[in-house]
């Protein structure tokens, strides 16, 4: 079914659009709140939870009063993706001068957004938005990396390896269970006769050197921060080639 983009586009960046005072009793609900509503089921039960009887049910309102203010539930999964966008805290990166930190700072504050709102990876390229939300944080983020002086498209492309790696990385803690407790001792015994150093000698010397350092069989913490500065790493050389000015 074609969607309605110029309609869409104009629900997305409504606040820029005067609008002439209605005659009549006003709407007891407006999209705002229907945004609001969506984003507190999805937080609550997961994406699959938000349908429109559902965030109807949270009004008080009947399923067909949604639709006097968005025609569908993908319009309302954009405007409720571009509404935590619009309001994701961030780091003043203006204020930060070493670019490093800067760029960390970029990482954090993506990985720190999607870990609040574990729905927002669940959304495909069709649901991202071109509101003031994720228009806004394109271009502060964006102006943090025009320091290093790379092309544009070494820009946009750094600035995704960015995103992409924190949102990944927190993707990894929503969907990750830990054992329950006593677990790994239950199973060891069990497991000993199988994974042997001779057939798996390094899944068991790395193995558990690793899980000995790190006081646990995975820990996600020190994969991003171990993962963020080799990104950084590789801007760094980036950065430093003869062809890498803009």
């Amino acid at each position: 079914m074609a969607r309605n983009i110029p309609a869409l586009v104009r629900l997305l960046w409504r606040a820029d659009v005067a609008t002439a005072p209605s005659r009549g009793r006003p709407a007891r609900i407006s999209v705002d709140d229907l945004v609001a509503a969506g984003i507190a089921v999805a937080g609550e039960q997961g994406l699959p939870a938000v349908t429109m009887r559902a965030v109807a049910a949270r009004l008080d309102a009947s399923p067909m009063a949604l639709y006097a203010h968005v025609p569908d539930k993908t319009t309302l999964l954009a405007l409720m993706t571009d509404q935590v966008l619009t309001r994701m805290p961030h780091a003043d990166y203006d204020g930060i001068a070493d670019w490093r930190e800067r760029l960390a700072a970029i990482a954090v504050d993506n990985r720190a957004v999607h870990l609040a709102h574990p729905w927002l990876a669940s959304l495909g390229p069709d649901l991202t938005p071109v509101g003031p939300g994720a228009i806004g944080k394109y271009e502060r983020e964006l102006r943090a990396l025009d320091p290093l002086g790379l092309p544009p498209v070494d820009t946009d492309a750094c600035l995704t390896l960015l995103v992409d790696f924190a949102r990944s990385s927190a993707e990894a803690v929503n969907v990750a269970s830990a054992p329950e407790p006593g677990w790994w001792e239950a199973a060891a015994p069990a497991l000993a006769q199988h994974v042997t150093a001779d057939r798996f000698p390094f899944a068991t010397r790395i193995g558990a050197a690793a899980g000995e350092q790190l006081g646990a069989a995975r820990d996600d913490d020190h994969a991003f921060r171990f993962g963020l500065e080799r990104i950084l790493d590789g801007i760094a050389e980036l950065a430093r080639r003869p062809d890498a000015t803009g």
